[in-house]
């Protein structure tokens, strides 16, 4: 199925100009570039709103004009609160990581679903045991994304309380972080969206394991001997291509944003 052909990618029916990400330390973020490179004649723009507070980013963005962003750490749980519609995918998760704004009526999506599916469609990882390291908003996309694949999941978190809300909300396993050496012996893939190492993975095996990070300026796991690493950077790709087709209702330009996120 053709991205443009996916009901849950609601292309609005109005034209847009002036797109951004909204975060904090957003400064090294590969998004604007990623984002002229798909639309190398457009006139629309993709800048950054860098805010310490999620409600005066909203009011930035609001009051700048914006038509559409993308929302990253940590304001994905708040920009959900702030929309007033839903789509499925953002509902089910939980959190947003992409906004429009429909005259000042904010709509809230969840893109982070597609980084981690069609990476792993495309290699042909729908079966086995998948380990979840993080409890945030990305673990949150990739249970979900798990789930639907038919793969079976076990969340591990450093706070165990968090890891077993998680584990809760879409009917998952969840472990102490302390099994996780254990837990990969049994898995073929790994999800690790935490930016910091983890303890046990140092003595972990990860031979037999697909590992996909989604950290991709300061990748943890890249060096460890596997059968394949997945960056976070075919992640980033992988969910801006609907993002910004939600943006502007345009295919965007895969090869070169795919140059842009190798390069950089």
């Amino acid at each position: 199925m053709k991205l443009s052909d996916r009901e849950d990618l609601r292309i609005p029916d109005f034209k847009m100009q002036k797109f951004a990400l909204i975060g904090k330390n957003v400064s090294k973020s590969l998004s604007p570039a990623l984002f002229s490179a798909a639309y190398p004649n457009s006139d629309q723009t993709y800048g950054l709103i860098e805010s310490d507070d999620a409600a005066k980013a909203l009011d930035i963005f609001l009051s700048h004009g914006y038509k559409g962003a993308n929302i990253t750490s940590p304001y994905k749980e708040s920009f959900m609160d702030f929309s007033d519609f839903h789509d499925e995918i953002s509902q089910k998760i939980g959190v947003t990581n992409l906004i429009l704004n429909s005259n000042g009526k904010l709509t809230s999506y969840n893109t982070d679903y597609y980084g981690v599916k069609d990476p792993l469609t495309a290699r042909g990882l729908k079966v086995g045991k998948a380990v979840v390291a993080g409890a945030g908003g990305a673990a949150r996309a990739a249970v979900l994304a798990l789930k639907d694949l038919g793969m079976e999941v076990t969340v591990v978190n450093r706070t165990y309380e968090k890891a077993e809300t998680l584990a809760k909300q879409f009917n998952v396993s969840y472990q102490p972080l302390e099994q996780i050496s254990d837990l990969l012996k049994n898995s073929q893939l790994l999800i690790y969206t935490i930016d910091e190492p983890l303890m046990g993975l140092d003595t972990a095996d990860f031979r037999n394991l697909t590992i996909f990070e989604a950290n991709y300026k300061n990748p943890n796991l890249n060096s460890k001997k596997c059968i394949e690493y997945i960056s976070g950077k075919e992640w980033l790709v992988s969910q801006a291509i609907p993002s910004f087709m939600l943006f502007t209702g345009i295919k965007p330009d895969l090869k070169a944003m795919q140059m842009v996120a190798v390069n950089c």
